[in-house]
């Protein structure tokens, strides 16, 4: 079955500006959906990379006595500024405050942060762990100063265009591609059907990433006409329409409160009026002062438009805004329905494995087209200076890309061996980014494209499996230990480098015993001719 497609001449443009958008973007694009596909379980990572955190919550925290307690042990600490309180998750069983410290008239602002654990009752103000930031910040190149976060998104506005045209281009064939896909004949043919049909596939993740990633990084070409021809120009009051609980008024002139009602009581009865959502963040104006206000944002993990967030009054509980699921604008709900796509926070572990699986098919159809592309000149038509060109490219960008996987286990290890030191979260960090570079550079002693995929495997099956026993040597937290003590997150992530250091080695003998099989029967054609 055909479908109309292009002309003869706008296929041929489309086809090259999809082949040149791609090859452009391709290992920045690799490594925004590699490191994305970890970010995704970035919350369930995490008592896996804190220790201190692999505790249970025995009791509901009381956010009243966490904020006087930080008041006595850090005078400077300004409870009339806004405050924003991270709460406690089964995932994360801590507490995270950030607000600001007083400064004298005229001075810069000083921003304050801090770690509460309620296991122990203790207050941390050092960054002790680092894997779900460092990937994180990595998947929109926030590691770069200045320039990182525009241009992921140019890469994924670009990406977004190489999606378009791709599906342009297989459009005519769009059925009868996947009824042709063969594993057989020539390597330009392999990686050919391979691209297209996974590519296809994965078309409507792929898009849908592509969008919201550009929205995310390049969010100010957008919203800044919006502000401009709707808002007038006042920033402010866009960001009231869009986000109101951060723009809820308070005056400066307040006297302060000899008391309140407890944070704890307001957010029971919100809690027991609706038993289905889980509480997020809270968001705390003039803690101090008789016109305070409380602003608790709410999620339902189990549907889609589950965001909303509720505001009332610590003076008396009064509600000054309720913005629940199902009671948001239209601009309201499409920012917060953005996120929830792009972090897959709607449908629990199930979605958050299917995100990733498809992320790492994506990283598959990116290389498969970097392979094509090389393929698809390694013929006469090109001059041998040409072709070794094309050769050097692909070897550069499947040495950084390949050379992503081993570091990342590098990462998770280094996490947990590394002192627990002022220094640690550097050490860690230097510990990535250096083997990075260094398994990098060792790949490119490879003059072939099975060499390099074999030393890889290799090396990140290794690393792989080291993650479990890193954790067990470190913590004593064995993966046969952490199942019985229902520390399920931390089971998963053990269980899940096992599997992937097992698979990769398997894949990586295997090949080899495919290429000699290859060699061997090369030889016994030239003999038997």
């Amino acid at each position: 079955m055909k479908l109309k497609g292009l002309s003869p001449r706008l296929y041929n443009i489309t086809f090259n500006t999809h082949t040149v958008s791609g090859i452009v973007i391709s290992f920045a694009l690799y490594v925004i959906f590699f490191a994305g596909a970890f970010t995704l379980f970035k919350e369930e990572f995490y008592r896996w990379e804190n220790p201190a955190a692999r505790q249970r919550l025995s009791e509901q925290v009381d956010y009243d006595k966490v904020l006087k307690a930080i008041k006595k042990k850090t005078p400077r600490f300004d409870l009339a500024e806004d405050i924003t309180i991270v709460t406690a998750s089964e995932e994360r069983p801590i507490v995270n405050i950030y607000g600001h410290l007083t400064v004298p008239k005229g001075k810069p602002e000083e921003h304050y942060y801090v770690t509460y654990y309620p296991s122990s009752n203790e207050f941390s103000q050092e960054e002790k762990t680092t894997i779900g930031e460092t990937l994180y910040r990595l998947h929109f190149f926030d590691q770069i100063p200045f320039l990182g976060r525009y241009l992921s998104g140019f890469v994924a506005l670009f990406f977004a265009f190489a999606v378009v045209t791709g599906l342009m281009i297989h459009w005519q064939n769009i059925l009868t591609k996947f009824h042709g896909f063969s594993l057989k004949g020539s390597l330009k043919n392999l990686w050919t059907s391979a691209h297209t049909v996974f590519g296809l596939l994965g078309l409507p993740f792929q898009l849908m990433y592509a969008i919201t990633g550009a929205y995310y990084m390049l969010s100010f070409l957008v919203l800044l006409p919006v502000v401009m021809v709707f808002y007038g120009g006042d920033q402010e009051k866009a960001i009231s329409e869009i986000v109101a609980e951060r723009a809820m008024a308070v005056s400066e002139s307040s006297p302060f409160a000899s008391q309140h009602l407890s944070i704890n009581g307001l957010l029971e009865k919100v809690k027991t009026q609706n038993p289905e959502l889980e509480l997020h963040y809270l968001r705390i104006k003039h803690y101090d002062r008789q016109d305070g206000i409380l602003s608790a944002s709410l999620k339902n993990s189990r549907t889609f438009a589950g965001d909303g967030s509720i505001s009332l009054r610590l003076a008396d509980g009064k509600v000054i805004s309720d913005l629940l699921p199902g009671k948001r604008t239209y601009a309201q709900s499409v920012l917060f329905g953005i996120s929830r796509l792009h972090f897959a926070t709607f449908g629990g572990m199930v979605l958050k494995t299917i995100y990733f699986l498809l992320a790492m098919f994506t990283c598959f159809v990116i290389i498969s087209g970097v392979l094509l592309w090389k393929e698809a000149r390694n013929k006469k038509s090109y001059t041998e200076k040409q072709r070794r060109f094309h050769h050097r490219v692909t070897m550069w960008y499947l040495a950084i890309s390949f050379g992503l996987f081993p570091a990342t286990a590098v990462l998770f290890s280094a996490e947990l061996l590394v002192p627990d030191l002022e220094s640690h979260v550097f050490v860690v960090r230097t510990a990535f980014f250096v083997s990075w570079l260094l398994l990098t550079i060792a790949g490119l002693f490879f003059k072939n494209e099975s060499g390099i995929t074999r030393f890889y495997l290799l090396i990140g099956g290794l690393l792989s499996i080291f993650v479990p026993f890193a954790n067990g040597f470190a913590t004593g937290d064995w993966i046969f230990m952490t199942w019985p003590k229902g520390l399920y997150h931390l089971a998963l992530t053990d269980t899940f480098w096992m599997i992937t250091g097992v698979v990769s080695l398997l894949l990586a003998v295997s090949s080899k015993k495919v290429k000699k099989a290859g060699k061997k029967a090369s030889v016994v054609a030239v003999t038997g001719s």
